[in-house]
């Protein structure tokens, strides 16, 4: 019976994970932290051992920007992703939370730009140097001054470490009343949405 319920819970955990969707910034990913670099048309790759590397920020792909004023959502995360960017140890493996984005700047590009530098230019085939690494291009990134995370009383019970760094709101309906606030002096760049970079046709290796 014990294996039985393992083995159950074991089953829920993997489809939460791959059914879990966002209404907040659907297929966006969080960087591991918080920074200025990585902006649209940077190319990083995943190495067979699963070690992100930052390639090279392709220049000819140019970006726009627009401002998203303040957005707020759900999100769900990793226990180490929010280990990463907000040193909050929880024990469960997924921990949706309320985000709420102050003053939203979305940096995002267009397809046929990033075709034609990755393609017509050749660059793709310069870079794509690796055999065994998965290559992928930012394509959006999302960047703010000022940045909110609450927590449900339910998540909260599962976190181990950091609950003192939080702020708890009182009151009635709350769903979220735990929460964390991060404050820049400039924009900090927080999620991207990315692409596979596919082979150059002709074949690269």
């Amino acid at each position: 019976m014990k294996k039985l319920l393992l083995l159950i819970n074991l089953i829920a955990t993997i489809v939460f994970a791959q059914a879990t969707s966002n209404s907040l910034l659907q297929n966006f990913k969080p960087f591991e932290t918080p920074r200025t670099n990585c902006r649209p048309g940077t190319v990083y790759r995943i190495s067979a051992d699963g070690v992100k590397y930052i390639v090279q920020d392709v220049k000819q792909i140019k970006s726009d920007e627009s401002n998203d004023g303040s957005l707020i959502g759900q999100m769900t995360f990793s226990s180490e992703e929010l280990l990463n960017i907000l040193n909050l140890n929880f024990s469960s493996d997924f921990i949706t939370v309320e985000v709420e984005i102050k003053d939203a700047i979305r940096e995002y590009t267009e397809q046929a730009s990033v075709d034609f530098a990755l393609y017509e230019n050749d660059i793709a085939k310069d870079i794509m140097l690796d055999e065994n690494s998965k290559y992928f291009v930012i394509r959006e990134t999302v960047a703010t001054k000022e940045i909110i995370f609450r927590f449900s009383k339910s998540s909260i019970s599962q976190l181990t470490t950091g609950k003192s760094n939080l702020k708890e709101k009182s009151g009635e309906g709350i769903d979220f009343p735990f929460e964390m606030s991060k404050k820049f002096s400039e924009l900090k760049r927080f999620f991207f949405l990315e692409e596979k970079i596919e082979k150059p046709s002709g074949g690269l290796f």
